[in-house]
Parts: structure tokens; sequence; C-alpha cells
């Protein structure tokens, strides 16, 4: 479903009047029924890696276990707020590009079907967060952080500007199977900081810069690779500046610890799946959400994911 057709689908068909209450005596008839619960014909999709699933975040899904994917991640509020008719969520922490194609392994030894797979002729909505597992990266910039090591950041950057062709890849093989689709590419939020550094971090300013560079060269190969193939890319890079790890209270991504019910390290919180959420919802009908402090999606419209 285009986006002119997708806004459509989110238009309340809730007045509950007709054209019978418009005319004769008011008295005679009962006054009308007005439903206020908002719906829309939407089948949303959700397609990612961990900064989609939100690994650690409250309560974890068991289709699969392995697959770390959060009740409150941002896919789950989006669904919520869009009171979509029906909601697949494949992300899946540790995913690459190549499992849209390819069973998963995971981390507990269990395997997950293609993400693509959840993709029909029906698909209205398809959002993908993907690209920092490719070719390591993501491992790469944490390693950079270490005092001690040795930052490729020539290799990484290579690697991350390669990551736009395997974006639309993607979003080609989304559109090929559901034409009508509205296909959004998220961006990464900041991580780390632009400028100095924290506790939190434990790096020098100079060491951050190059790791930085490279986040930021990745983000706009993930904007190249979706808007190549005809995709929109939210652009959670400038939405989250000043909420990167070192922003203490108003951080959005969780620090190098492990939290269990938090996040994993260096991941959203669930502040920032909730940021993540209210500019993808943003994008898609053009206002605001209402935002909700956990995302409650209709049990009903939750499709499971067969293992």
């Amino acid at each position: 479903m285009k986006p002119s057709l997708l806004l459509a689908a989110l238009v309340l068909a809730a007045t509950g009047c007709s054209a019978d209450g418009a005319s004769g005596d008011a008295d005679a008839l009962p006054d009308p029924v007005v439903d206020t619960e908002v719906t829309s014909t939407i089948d949303y999709v959700a397609m990612g890696d961990s900064f989609s699933a939100g690994p650690f975040i409250g309560t974890m899904r068991t289709d699969p276990e392995g697959c770390a994917r959060s009740k409150d991640n941002y896919p789950a509020f989006l669904a919520d707020w869009l009171d979509v008719a029906s909601y697949t969520d494949v992300t899946c922490s540790a995913a690459t590009t190549a499992d849209f194609y390819a069973p998963m392994t995971l981390f507990n030894g269990g395997t997950t079907v293609p993400q693509i797979d959840a993709v029909s002729a029906d698909t209205d909505l398809v959002t993908i967060g993907i690209g920092g597992n490719d070719f390591g990266i993501y491992d790469g910039l944490i390693t950079c952080q270490r005092p001690d090591s040795a930052c490729p950041v020539a290799q990484l950057g290579a690697d991350a500007r390669k990551v736009a062709g395997r974006i639309e890849q993607a979003v080609r093989r989304v559109t090929r199977i559901a034409p009508d689709a509205e296909v959004l590419v998220v961006g990464y939020p900041d991580i780390l900081p632009t400028e100095g550094t924290c506790n939190a971090v434990g790096a020098s300013p100079e060491v951050l810069g190059p790791v930085t560079e490279v986040a930021g060269i990745l983000n706009a190969s993930l904007r190249r690779g979706a808007e190549a193939a005809g995709a929109s890319y939210v652009d959670m890079e400038t939405v989250s500046e000043g909420h990167d790890v070192c922003a203490k209270g108003r951080a959005w991504v969780n620090g190098p610890r492990f939290r269990a019910g938090i996040a994993a390290p260096f991941h959203p919180k669930v502040n920032g799946m909730r940021a993540v959420a209210a500019e993808v919802f943003r994008q898609v009908t053009g206002e605001d959400a209402e935002i909700t402090e956990y995302a409650e999606p209709d049990p009903d419209v939750v499709v499971l994911n067969q293992s």
C-alpha cells in the first residue's frame, strides 16, 4: 500500500452517522452510535537486527527465544499506535542482511526462517532496520573504543559504504513480493557523543571521533540504498542528537553494562524505542503519535513466528 493509500487506510471510519439521520424528525431516531476505536487495515511487517528487536528491554518474546526480541521494541509501539490489522515482527538480534534470505542460526542453537518469508502480497507496511552487523561493522566499532586496540577506520568506512547495495537489494526484494507496500528503512540513532566523552564510554574524544565518523557513513549508506530502491529513509541520527550514551537522564541508549530488563550494552532502551516509533509514525501518517509508556498492540493482530 503506497503512502497515499496507507494514509487513506488510517482515516477513521467512525462517524457512525448515516444519511438517514440527516433528515426527518430527529426525535424519532435514536442517537447515532459512534465508534471511537481507531482502526486501520494495515498489514505490518517489521524486519531487522537488534536495534529493531530490542534485546533485554522488558519482556522478551519467545517466538523464537533466541532472537532476544522485546515486546516493547519500536515495531510493537508502531503496531499499537497505528492499530494495525496484522503485525508480524521478525526482527532478530545479530541479524545481517543475509538473514533476510536464508535461515538464521540463533544464540541458543535454534534457527529462524528467512525474514523475507514474512512479507506477502497483502503486506501494506514494512520497516527495515539492519546493516550494522554486516561485515562485522558494529563489533568493529565497539572494539575501536578500547584504548589499546588498533581501529581499522578505513576498512570499516569502506565496509559501511558497501551496505547501500545490500539495503537496495533488500528493499527491491520486498517490493517485488509486496508491490503496494510502503517500505521504510530506519537508520541507527547516535550511540556515542559526536563531541567529548564520558565515563560511560571510557574512551577519549580522539578515539571516538573516527568511530562516530564510521557510524555516520553507515547511516548515509542506509539512506542511499533506501532511496535507490524507492523506499523512505527514517533519519534517527539527526533525531537522536543529544540522546547518546553520555546524555545521562536523556540518553536513549544503554551504556557498556548488560542490564536485564533495560537493554543490552550500547543498545536502545525503551525510551529510545518509543522515539524511533514516534519518528516512523510521523513519516507514515504526517502526525504526532499519542505516546504510551508500553507497547500494547491488540493480541488478536499479532502474528506469531514459526520456528
